[in-house]
């Protein structure tokens, strides 16, 4: 009974240590999974950027180190800008580090939030930094901002693709002046807009914008009133035969 009883004294240390030494692996194996994001290559890293938006990009990983600030700069995600819903601090801030440095390259740009406009077109002419700008998305903005920007649109040479939902009403002068722009962009291909006018509950709607020019739009869709005698003149510009 004696030797029995010292043997199983001598089996508990050595318990003890098997569970002490795969604990420790275990803490091990959890320490460096910290590291595992880190040591990603840089095309994986891109990849999973694929499936995240811009902003998240950078809220993500622009402050990680200066690896994944480069990482966030230089993703080719961010051709494509959709700003969506945030408070006007962190636009700011998005918009210094990672709008500026890479508005030469962006190719899409949606802006949702009506104070975005505030920044990104004062002055106006700074829409002409976004050089490669192709598609450009302008939700809720208020209309004198868009009649600001609009002479500096036609300066961009690969504009193809216009949306545009204002906010409030708007009269029918302003609304005229808009289809009348819209028709001299040169490059323009797409175009939607949407918009309420302000009048009288029978107040018939009456637009009166000429253009002399023909316009490559291919599309064109109008979610708002729109006198349909209008057409005619869409028509003689060449938009749909």
């Amino acid at each position: 009974m004696p030797p029995t009883k010292r043997q199983h004294n001598d089996q508990i240390p050595i318990s003890n240590n098997n569970k002490k030494r795969k604990l420790e692996d275990q803490i091990a194996e959890i320490n460096s999974a910290k590291y595992l994001l880190e040591d990603l290559a840089n095309e994986i890293l891109y990849e999973l950027f694929e499936y995240l938006d811009s902003y998240d990009i950078y809220k993500g990983f622009y402050n990680l180190n200066r690896r994944f600030q480069n990482l966030a700069i230089n993703s080719n995600v961010l051709t494509k800008i959709n700003v969506s819903t945030m408070s006007k601090i962190n636009f700011k801030d998005y918009y210094q580090n990672i709008l500026i440095p890479n508005r030469n390259q962006i190719k899409v740009l949606r802006l949702s939030n009506p104070f975005t406009a505030d920044v990104i077109f004062s002055p106006p002419r700074t829409i002409l930094n976004f050089v490669h700008l192709e598609k450009l998305i302008l939700d809720k903005v208020q209309i004198k901002y868009f009649t600001k920007v609009f002479r500096h649109l036609q300066e961009l040479p690969k504009l193809h693709s216009l949306t545009i939902s204002l906010t409030a009403g708007c009269n029918q002068q302003s609304l005229d002046g808009i289809f009348s722009n819209i028709f001299h962009l040169p490059k323009l291909k797409y175009c939607k807009i949407e918009y309420e006018i302000k009048r009288l509950e029978d107040e018939p709607v009456q637009l009166y914008f000429t253009h002399r020019d023909s316009s490559l739009i291919e599309c064109l869709i109008i979610n708002g009133r729109f006198p349909f005698n209008q057409f005619q003149k869409f028509n003689t510009a060449g938009i749909y035969k």
